[in-house]
């Protein structure tokens, strides 16, 4: 442990898992087994292993916030879990000086047989709270996750919400000096989540440490001090968190590579009137700006005449697959219907301020045809990079904006549209 005022030391941290369950259960009991006859941890990979996390050093000092960011799979569940004792590393160290309240998954550990009020008991004993600290925050408890009217009913009849809420609230009066947060300030409605929001900032008020994992740049950058960004379970950035929240948002809008001139996935009707010989950005980049003017190019090849067309564009986000899209235009909506000459013809779809923050986009093009929209060419993989030249946006999309208010300077910091940023819980 270095240093009186580190609560947190990790050094050289690596776990490796194996994909197969039957191999794991072989790896494991090796890997005790050289334990037990103190030999050296194996660093090397063996048949389907692989490294979650692998190298990671540093350290959390009294009253400081780390936030920890990545992209799905990127290890920071896994982090975590080793810093709370939750996971056995296979090389490197975690020294902890302090009581960890750990807020992994809110209600874990909770029985549903029990009620409410049983599982607090059984909750913050684990949490190695007396049974006198227990009774003397009870009411503290309850209070907080509004509670009162169910705490003596079975946890198996509260909702999902419900057992979070009292699960934060136990986490949170266990008087930590180290909090553990993983993607759970989502408990509730807008106005718990506001509570517990102002909760934690009260405990770090009181000189309480933070690690917080969170998707959300409007929680990393308000809350933490300095920020890890972790790619492929290495550490790929550590510094304060609007610097290497930059670097994560850049690093997720990875250029793709253009757009081919002739889709290999388009489809186009039975009948064979059209069809969409390429998609482009404007000089073929695959690539847009955040705030600036953004061009969709989609090149359509029709022997004959043909009216009342539309081309619709979908975007959708490639981090939250599944999802729906992001962002849905229609030339029938916005311009009325295209009647369209033979031969090739180019259809431009140009915003002159771009609102897709920094990510990675599948964009799908189709063309349709009267008010029933029937289909008569579509392009579904194209992808498109958004990059943010000037700062890490916040939230999910970007406004164009001024501020202007009594006694208000503007600082050459920001962008020049923008003198003040809003902060919300997320």
């Amino acid at each position: 442990m270095t240093g009186g005022d580190v609560c947190v030391s990790v050094r050289g941290l690596s776990k490796k898992f194996a994909r197969s369950l039957k191999r794991s259960f072989v790896y494991g009991a090796r890997d005790i087994a050289r334990v037990l006859l103190r030999r050296p941890p194996d660093d090397s990979l063996r048949a389907t292993e692989f490294w979650a996390v692998r190298d990671v050093s540093f350290d959390l000092r009294r009253g400081e916030s780390v936030g920890i960011v990545g992209q799905n799979g990127s290890g920071k569940t896994t982090l975590l879990r080793m810093i709370c004792g939750i996971l056995r590393p296979t090389l490197g160290s975690v020294e902890v000086r302090g009581r960890i309240a750990p807020m992994l998954a809110l209600g874990a550990g909770f029985k549903p047989v029990l009620s409410g009020r049983q599982n607090v008991f059984l909750n913050l004993a684990l949490l190695g709270v007396a049974e006198r600290d227990i009774r003397a925050r009870f009411d503290a408890i309850v209070d907080f996750a509004e509670l009162h009217e169910a705490i003596d009913a079975p946890l198996g009849t509260y909702s999902s919400g419900m057992q979070a809420r009292l699960g934060f609230a136990c986490a949170v009066h266990t008087d930590p000096s180290i909090l553990v947060v993983d993607e759970v300030l989502s408990v509730g409605d807008a106005r718990f989540r506001v509570k517990c929001r102002n909760k934690i900032n009260d405990l770090r008020r009181q000189g309480t440490s933070l690690l917080l994992v969170s998707h959300s740049a409007v929680l990393v950058e308000t809350l933490s001090d300095q920020c890890l960004f972790l790619r492929g379970g290495r550490t790929a950035a550590f510094g304060s968190a609007k610097d290497v929240l930059l670097a994560y948002q850049a690093d997720i809008a990875t250029k793709p590579a253009a757009a081919t001139a002739a889709p290999k996935t388009a489809v186009s009707s039975a009948d064979g009137v059209l069809r969409i010989a390429g998609v482009t950005f404007g000089g073929n980049d695959a690539e847009w700006a955040t705030g600036d003017t953004a061009l969709l190019e989609v090149e359509v090849d029709n022997d004959a005449a043909i009216a009342d067309v539309s081309v619709n564009v979908m975007v959708f986000d490639l981090a939250a697959p599944g999802s729906e899209a992001v962002l849905v235009m229609m030339s029938s909506q916005d311009a009325g219907w295209l009647h369209l000459p033979p031969g090739r013809n180019t259809v431009r779809l140009r915003m002159p301020s771009l609102g897709l923050l920094t990510g990675s986009y599948r964009v799908k093009v189709s063309v349709s045809r009267t008010e029933l929209h029937d289909i008569l060419a579509v392009v579904d993989d194209v992808r498109v990079a958004v990059r943010s030249a000037h700062r890490a946006e916040l939230g999910v999309y970007h406004q164009t904006r001024t501020w202007d208010a009594p006694g208000l300077a503007m600082d050459a910091a920001h962008d020049p549209d923008v003198t003040a940023e809003a902060l919300d819980d997320g």
